[in-house]
C-alpha cells in the first residue's frame, strides 16, 4: 500500500474501532465530533487495487476537508479486519454487503454503516460527513 504523506489517513496497525453505532441523523450527527472514517480495502490481497486504495484515500481526505470534519481517517486492510481490527457486528454487515452486491472495495464507513464503495466520488462522502444526501 502506498499513500500520500499529506493525507489525513493513519495507517498504524490494527486497532479495534468497537460495536457500530447509530446511524448519523440530522439530530445527532453534529454530537458525534470527532468521528472515525474507516477506509476498508482489499489490495492486501489483490495489488491491482492499490490505485483504487490511493484514491479513495484521497476522496476521504478531500471530503473530511471540504466539510471542515474533525474526523480523520483510518485505513483497514481486509486481512487485518478478518484478524480483528473491526468487531465481528461491522464484519458481518461487510460481508452481507459484498455477498448481496451492494457493496464493493474500496468501501468508506462510518458509525459502522458503508456509506460509500467501489468507484464513489467526493461528494458522498461529504454528504455522509454531513448527514445530507449526496
Amino acid at each position: 500500500m502506498t499513500s500520500s504523506a499529506n493525507t489525513p489517513a493513519d495507517t498504524a496497525g490494527p486497532a479495534c474501532c468497537g460495536a457500530p453505532a447509530a446511524a448519523p441523523t440530522s439530530q445527532n450527527t453534529a454530537q458525534q465530533e470527532p468521528r472515525e472514517v474507516l477506509i476498508i480495502t482489499d489490495s492486501c490481497c489483490n495489488p491491482a487495487a492499490a490505485p483504487a486504495e490511493e484514491r479513495a484515500v484521497k476522496t476521504v481526505g478531500e471530503a473530511i476537508t471540504a466539510t471542515g470534519s474533525t474526523a480523520h481517517a483510518r485505513l483497514v486492510s481486509a486481512t487485518d479486519a478478518l484478524g480483528g481490527a473491526l468487531s465481528p457486528e461491522i464484519l458481518a454487515e461487510i460481508q452481507s454487503q459484498l455477498v448481496r452486491g451492494t457493496a464493493q472495495p474500496p468501501m468508506v464507513m462510518i458509525a459502522g454503516q458503508i456509506v460509500a464503495s467501489g468507484n464513489f466520488t467526493q461528494q458522498e462522502v461529504e454528504a455522509a460527513l454531513t448527514g445530507t444526501s449526496a
